[in-house]
C-alpha cells in the first residue's frame, strides 16, 4: 500500500473503497431486477420457440450440463455461451437470451452450465468450462454441426471464463486441437485478476497471487489465437473499460487478430444485452465472425 497526500492507495491510484466500487457493477444501476427478469423471460422464450435438448451431461458434476439449441436450418457453426454473474450468480437457464439472433442466422447455440464460486474454487470453474467446450467440439457433428466452426461467447465473469478457454496450455491434456476455437466474442469481462483479488471480491474468490496469475488470461495468450471481438460499454466502470482495452492490446501484441467495440450509451448490463440485439454491433460482429452476415 502506498500513501499519497493522506490517501492509502492499493491499486492504480485507487483507495480500498474506490477499488471495491470499481468491481461492483451493481453500483451502476438502482435496480437489477429488470435485467434479471429479462434474462429469465427471453431464455424461457428461446426454449419454447426453438428446438432445445436440455441438461446434456458433459461431466459427472450436478451442474456439468449444457442446453443445446438447434436452428431450423443449420448452417454449420456452433456457439458456446458462458454466462456471467460475478462467478457466483446466474445459470445456463438464464443464458439463452442471445440465442434467437444466432439461431435465426443458422448457428447452433449452447448454454453452458457449471458450478459457482460458493461451490468450487475458481480453478475448478475454469476446468469445467474448458471441459464443456471440449465436449461440444467432440460431439458437435452428432447434432448436425461442424466441430471445425466452434466459437465461444462470454459476458462479464463469463468473458473471463471464456478467455481462459482461449488461453494456452490446456488443450493437449483435454485431447482437443490447439485451433479448437475459430473465434470468440467477449463482453465486459475482467481479464487481469490482480486488481479483482485486491478488491472486496477477494472475500469469495479466495485466490493467492499465484492462483490469480494462473487464471489471468492476459498472461496466457496463445501465439496463434483465433480472431476475437472484445467489447465494453462506454458507461462501464473505469476498471472494466481498462480491462477490455488491456486484453485486446495483449491479444494484438501476441500477433493475434482482434476487433474492439465500444458500445455507446451502455452500462455493464446494457452491454451484455446487446448480444441479443440483431441490429446492434455486437451481434453483427458475431455473425460476421462466423460467416453468417
Amino acid at each position: 500500500m502506498v500513501s499519497i497526500k493522506g490517501r492509502d492507495l492499493v491499486y492504480r491510484g485507487y483507495t480500498q473503497a474506490e477499488l471495491d466500487i470499481q468491481y461492483d457493477q451493481g453500483s451502476l444501476v438502482p435496480d437489477l431486477a429488470p435485467y434479471q427478469a429479462h434474462w429469465v423471460e427471453t431464455s424461457e422464450a428461446a426454449r419454447r420457440d426453438y428446438e432445445c435438448v436440455q441438461d446434456i451431461a458433459y461431466g459427472a458434476g450436478e451442474r456439468e450440463k449444457l442446453d443445446l439449441y438447434r436452428p431450423a436450418e443449420p448452417r454449420g457453426p456452433i456457439v458456446v455461451m458462458i454466462h456471467g454473474g460475478a462467478w457466483r450468480r446466474l445459470s445456463k437457464d438464464r443464458a439463452a437470451f442471445s440465442a434467437p439472433v444466432l439461431l435465426d442466422a443458422g448457428a447452433g447455440f449452447v448454454a453452458l452450465g457449471f458450478d459457482l464460486i460458493d461451490q468450487v474454487p475458481l480453478a475448478e470453474m475454469v476446468r469445467q468450462v474448458r471441459a464443456g467446450v471440449a465436449w461440444v467440439f467432440q460431439n458437435a457433428s452428432e447434432y448436425g454441426f461442424d466441430p471445425e466452426r466452434l466459437f465461444v461467447h462470454g459476458f462479464s465473469s463469463g468473458a473471463h471464463l471464456a478467455a481462459n478457454v482461449l488461453s494456452d496450455g490446456w488443450r493437449a491434456d483435454a485431447g482437443v486441437p490447439e485451433n479448437l476455437l475459430k473465434g470468440a466474442v467477449l463482453c465486459s469481462g475482467p481479464y487481469d485478476l490482480e486488481p479483482v483479488t485486491l478488491s472486496a471480491r477477494s472475500e469469495f474468490l479466495k485466490l493467492d497471487a499465484a492462483g490469480a496469475k494462473a487464471l489471468t488470461p492476459n498472461l496466457h495468450i496463445p501465439p496463434n489465437g483465433p480472431p476475437i471481438v472484445v467489447a465494453w460499454g462506454d458507461g462501464e466502470l473505469a476498471e472494466f473499460r481498462r480491462q477490455g482495452a488491456a486484453f485486446a492490446d495483449a491479444w494484438t501484441r501476441a500477433g493475434n487478430p482482434v476487433e474492439t467495440i465500444k458500445l455507446m450509451g451502455a452500462n455493464h448490463f446494457d452491454a451484455c444485452l446487446t448480444f441479443a440485439d440483431p441490429e446492434g454491433p455486437l451481434a453483427a460482429a458475431a455473425l460476421s465472425q462466423m460467416g453468417l452476415d
